[in-house]
């Protein structure tokens, strides 16, 4: 086939020009230059993804070089297969591209790379990529590509391609397909998992498809995009589908000619059988090509306009201004931008690597709700629900691993996928990198508590009545009963035995001071909302215990087992002892830090033998205090952050965060913030040298939480704000807002001032502490107060 390029592309070209105009460069994540090493391919794939929250795609050099692990991942997409438990799918690419000129492929593993440079445009959510090869031969091209998937449509993506021969003019062959060949990482290195069966592969005049069925659970993942040359003078010479097994791929060849620029586009859509009723699921190609049909008339150009503005209205909610400390400001907003690209629009789960691998086989834990969802609850309260209604909707596998172990009630599972059902692994190389059998999963049990924590915080700071009626009271109920049923009677008091607590280099402990003080609040919280509800109403409490079988003896008996649950505190000292035995371990401190500043193990101490020490991997007491401030004195919050903080090995991301806020809490500043600054680039910095396998959730949250609770020390409660701010000295000025009760709360805060603007349906008066006094809001009216931090 032989054929022109149109001309009428001319005034669409230019508005695409104006739309990718790159952000300030605050809002701009730059990755310069080319390192053949996978791991440093694998680092800029992990940090340059971009996604919608219900399909994210790493951000992978279009010709995929050797090394790469490039990957788009669907959320909630799950199989087993041959892995060991049910993991997160690699579904087929769509972005993959390659140049060819004279059997020479551009490709920045066999050409010399003059310039290259990929750009993540944080404000826009759009990925941009230049890159200038030098062949052996000599020719000089440049390549230059843009891509996105939709903010405001979640299954269409698009990408532009610019290409330019510098020094030559010839024949250049312009291949992109749907690629199917996609595997999933396996667990030793070189290893691989099949998931996806090819169920149906199709090519057409104006668009190409590709559909794919995950082999254990039946779901079907289409595909359909057009491909096609928008721009240049050139006659392309040839349009060529082909299809090489799992692959298609659409070959345009053009003649170019020197210093002319060539561009292509392509609109893809992606769905899963998920997103169609059960009828459509086995018609797939109408549902995909109809879609792709509509997306191709209405055009790229209205559809990124609706992008950018879906985006502006996110920021708009969502940034946090820094003023005086820019690296503090872009960590920050780059981590805000992957709680945005990762919020889920529908009930689903949060992986603790998100979207951006199948690391942790993208498995939920208690990240999500202890360190994720805050910044949901106060941003965006919907998608908040939603990561709540995961925790409801898998509450019959959660019943079923409460079953499985012996227990009544309902158990969150350590790691969960689908059901709920527990998909921890049975073994794993863990920091000492051997083999070994692993137990989070039959003894990390304080994640049933952390998700009633979750449901507690929503609904305290939304006062979503109906989520907790019909969803929040059951999950409360079911995972009391199985507390109930976990703890040991010994003498007057109750114990509970052989847990691991987040520290998790002390397994098979007794009585750990997270989990019962957890378990102690769960119990009374559950009991208290017995009453409550009793009161308010009845008619849902007389459904729900028919349904669930409550007594009214049950709740009584919570009620006991909180008030006599072993917690071991000094009275004296107010020092919290981790786990029974635990101040009987050798004593050892972490005396220095390497030049990267990660703590050194002490002479003698390793991780086999660890366990044996009180070294601790990752905050657990302090962790424990920074959930209940008001349940502490501020000498008992010190006593325990003296001790416990030089003998945290910070072996987890979780870790930096809470150091940082608790560090706030007792007056340690400095050490806050340095605390908050490894946090905050955690990923950025690849401080613990394993960014390549995809983002860490938790110190992302963990990120928003230290400037939003820690420096700014809000406090969202059902009746009031509580503010304790203290801003690090370089920051001369920190603002943004935070959504309470159907309210819009603005705060701009100075080193010695406080602006709080409340946002609100009717006038009304709301209180606010600052610093323990209390100041009377008028609603829609900017109020200022003076403030001197505590010292």
């Amino acid at each position: 086939m032989t054929r022109r390029s149109s001309s009428k592309a001319g005034k669409p070209v230019e508005e695409l020009d104006l739309l990718f105009e790159l952000s300030p460069e605050e809002w701009l994540l730059r990755r310069k230059g080319y390192r053949k090493q996978p791991k440093a391919i694998q680092i800029n794939e992990t940090l340059l993804t971009i996604g919608n929250g219900y399909l994210n795609i790493r951000g992978s050099l279009e010709e995929l070089p050797p090394g790469n692990c490039g990957g788009m991942y669907l959320a909630g997409i799950y199989d087993k297969s041959e892995a060991d438990v049910e993991e997160l799918v690699k579904c087929p690419m769509w972005t993959d591209v390659s140049v060819w000129h004279e059997g020479d492929k551009f490709c920045l593993s066999c050409c010399q790379a003059l310039e290259h440079e990929q750009i993540l445009d944080m404000k826009k959510g759009v990925l941009h990529r230049s890159t200038t090869f030098k062949t052996h031969q000599g020719q000089i091209l440049t390549l230059e590509t843009s891509r996105l998937v939709y903010m405001h449509d979640p299954h269409r993506g698009y990408m532009r391609v610019r290409i330019t021969p510098r020094n030559f003019s010839g024949q250049i062959r312009v291949l992109s397909g749907l690629n199917g060949e996609v595997y999933n990482r396996g667990y030793f290195p070189r290893e691989k998992y099949k998931h996806l069966l090819l169920e149906r592969i199709e090519r057409g005049r104006n668009f190409m498809y590709l559909e794919m069925k995950t082999r254990q659970q039946g779901i079907r993942i289409a595909e359909a995009a057009s491909w096609k040359m928008v721009t240049g003078s050139a006659p392309m010479l040839r349009w060529e589908p082909r299809i090489y097994g799992e692959k298609f791929t659409s070959e345009i060849t053009i003649e170019a000619l020197r210093g002319q620029t060539y561009s292509f586009e392509k609109h893809a859509v992606v769905m899963t059988s998920c997103d169609v009723p059960e009828q459509c699921s086995t018609n797939m190609i109408k549902e995909a090509i109809c879609n792709l049909r509509d997306y191709v008339r209405l055009g790229a150009v209205v559809e990124i306009r609706q992008h950018i503005d879906a985006w502006r209205d996110l920021w708009e909610q969502a940034d946090v201004r820094i003023d005086g400390d820019a690296k503090a400001q872009q960590a920050l907003r780059y981590n805000i931008y992957q709680l945005l690209i990762n919020a889920p629009s529908r009930p689903g789960p949060i992986g603790a690597k998100f979207l951006s691998s199948e690391g942790y086989m993208g498995h939920v834990f208690w990240d999500t709700e202890i360190f994720i969802l805050p910044f949901y609850i106060h941003n965006f309260p919907s998608v908040a629900r939603n990561v709540l209604m995961y925790r409801c909707n898998t509450l019959p596998g959660a019943k079923r691993n409460a079953a499985n172990t012996g227990y009544e009630g309902a158990r969150f599972a350590w790691e969960s996928a689908t059901t709920g059902e527990d998909v921890t692994p049975r073994f794993a190389s863990k920091l000492e990198k051997t083999i070994r059998l692993i137990y989070t999963g039959t003894e990390e049990d304080h994640i049933v508590s952390d998700v009633i924590y979750g449901v507690e915080r929503y609904y305290r700071v939304t006062g979503d009545e109906e989520f907790l009626l019909h969803c929040g009271l059951e999950i409360v109920f079911l995972t009391a009963r199985f507390w109930a049923s976990r703890v040991e009677k010994r003498g007057e008091r109750y114990e509970i035995h052989t847990v691991i607590g987040p520290d998790e280099f002390h397994e098979h402990v007794n009585n750990n001071a997270y989990t019962n003080y957890l378990v102690k609040w769960h119990l009374r919280l559950a009991a208290m909302l017995v009453k409550h509800v009793e009161k308010t109403s009845p008619e849902v409490l007389r459904e729900l215990s028919e349904k669930i079988a409550l007594d009214d003896d049950e709740p009584l008996h919570w009620l006991d087992i909180s008030r006599k649950l072993k917690f071991n505190q000094n009275d004296e000292t107010g020092l919290i002892e981790q786990f029974d035995g635990y101040f009987s371990l050798k004593n050892y401190v972490i005396e220095r830090c390497d030049r990267t500043g990660h703590p050194v193990l002490p002479k003698g101490v390793n991780f086999r033998n660890i366990a044996r020490t009180q070294l601790i991997k990752q905050a657990d007491v302090l962790l424990m205090m920074l959930l209940f401030p008001h349940a502490f004195t501020m000498a008992e919050k010190k006593a325990n952050y003296d001790y416990y903080e030089p003998r945290t090995a910070h072996k987890s991301s979780l870790s930096h965060c809470t150091h940082a806020m608790m560090g706030l809490a007792v007056a340690e500043r400095g050490n806050a913030y340095r605390y908050f600054m490894k946090t905050a680039l955690f990923d950025l910095e690849n401080l613990h040298d394993n960014t390549e396998l995809g983002i860490h959730a938790a110190s992302v949250g963990g990120s928003w939480q230290t400037v939003i609770h820690g420096f700014a020390g809000l406090t969202l409660k059902s009746d009031r704000i509580v503010l304790n701010p203290w801003l690090p000295k370089k920051w001369e000025r920190l603002s943004f807002k935070v959504k309470w009760r159907e309210r819009t709360v603005h705060l701009d805060i100075t080193h010695h001032e406080v602006t709080i603007t409340i946002e609100a349906a009717s006038e009304m008066t709301l209180p606010c502490t600052l610093y323990g006094q209390t100041h009377k809001i008028r609603t829609n009216e900017s109020c200022t107060l003076s403030y001197c931090p505590a010292k």
